[in-house]
């Protein structure tokens, strides 16, 4: 994603558990930037002038605004309170880069038309990168066992929900112009997360004529439809490809499943989990590989997803029956990328033939 500062508190220099800042200096900073204020643009970078500077290169990130017109976020969810002086830093840093970022990004001076801008400039190089650490945030968070007055785990934890509502907020301002639309948290975990286990409840705000939010009513919602979210409308060129997957690499038991089949199953609306099945011929390192290399061709075309179909089953073996792909096993065979470099080419021309 575009703020480094938010990726580097996961990935890089900013990462808690290796924070060893001096406590007295701290204590200093962290009283100096409670008294600039949080809503405007000016205090906003001053704040991250003076919590980063041990940080000088991250300090170099922070570029002036094209704009001076200030927003604050339009969802919150509740955030925990810091306890110490370190939570107290991490809290401070996160609040301002995620306004900081809000505002540059719904001011992005490259959007010119928003019909063909949007899907790149918010879509790919924000949205997307927000997702992507939010959902690595929130593995983590899931697979490791924090104390919760731990410094890493308050620190992941504030950002993840931070992310969160960022990533609606950003969403919010080009709802109409988005390829991938999430109208609840539940729809987003469904499609964009591993896992939902530690999901964060958001609610959208309104603001009075002083600027000042208000929480809207809570909206009931129906739950999201399952689908693969096929982008394309006619699915010849679909199954064209998978004819030609499965006389070149084997990819389908054809005994048991045929190619149309499979494509009714990806170009259903709403899937019934488990109404179809289709069995592999090939190995389970193609079949991931394909079903990766295909994803721009469907909004939701996950692990999640392919797991919660209930309809994909492994190449069976003569002492083993066909198995039932989860998302765990998809991750699994992702990455020990067994595949061969001239297989995977030859796998990536026939699918650019169709779908370049």
């Amino acid at each position: 994603m575009n703020s480094k500062i938010l990726n580097d508190i996961y990935h890089g220099q900013l990462k808690p558990w290796l924070f060893n800042l001096e406590e007295r200096e701290l204590k200093q900073t962290i009283r100096e930037v409670s008294k600039i204020p949080l809503t405007t643009l000016q205090g906003i970078d001053n704040r991250l002038k003076m919590l980063l500077q041990p940080f000088p290169t991250l300090l170099k990130t922070i570029q002036p605004l094209s704009s001076n017109s200030f927003q604050q976020l339009s969802f919150s969810c509740p955030l925990q309170e810091p306890t110490t002086i370190q939570q107290h830093f991490y809290k401070a840093v996160i609040d301002a880069e995620v306004l900081r970022y809000y505002n540059t990004t719904i001011s992005n001076p490259l959007i010119k038309d928003e019909t063909l801008d949007v899907p790149f400039q918010i879509g790919d190089k924000s949205l997307k990168g927000i997702a992507v650490l939010l959902n690595s945030i929130n593995n983590e968070l899931s697979e490791k066992e924090y104390q919760a007055e731990d410094l890493t785990c308050f620190s992941l934890e504030y950002l993840k929900s931070s992310l969160l509502i960022l990533y609606f907020s950003i969403q919010e301002n080009f709802k109409p112009f988005l390829p991938d639309v999430y109208e609840t948290v539940e729809e987003f975990y469904m499609y964009r997360m591993d896992n939902d286990s530690e999901m964060v409840e958001i609610k959208q705000l309104t603001f009075d004529k002083y600027n000042k939010p208000v929480l809207s009513a809570s909206k009931a919602t129906e739950p999201p439809k399952l689908t693969f979210g096929w982008k394309k409308g006619d699915t010849s060129k679909l199954q064209a490809l998978f004819d030609d997957l499965c006389v070149d690499y084997n990819f389908l038991n054809e005994e048991e499943t045929s190619v149309e089949t499979l494509v009714e199953l990806l170009t259903e609306k709403e899937i019934v989990p488990g109404k179809f099945k289709i069995y592999l011929g090939c190995q389970t390192t193609e079949f991931v590989f394909i079903m990766d290399n295909l994803g721009k061709a469907f909004q939701r075309l996950s692990p999640t997803n392919i797991e919660k179909s209930m309809s994909f089953w492994s190449k069976g073996r003569a002492n083993k029956k066909p198995t039932l792909i989860n998302a765990e096993n998809y991750f699994k065979t992702r990455s020990k990328n067994k595949i061969k470099d001239e297989t995977k080419e030859e796998i990536l021309t026939l699918i650019q033939k169709y779908f370049p």
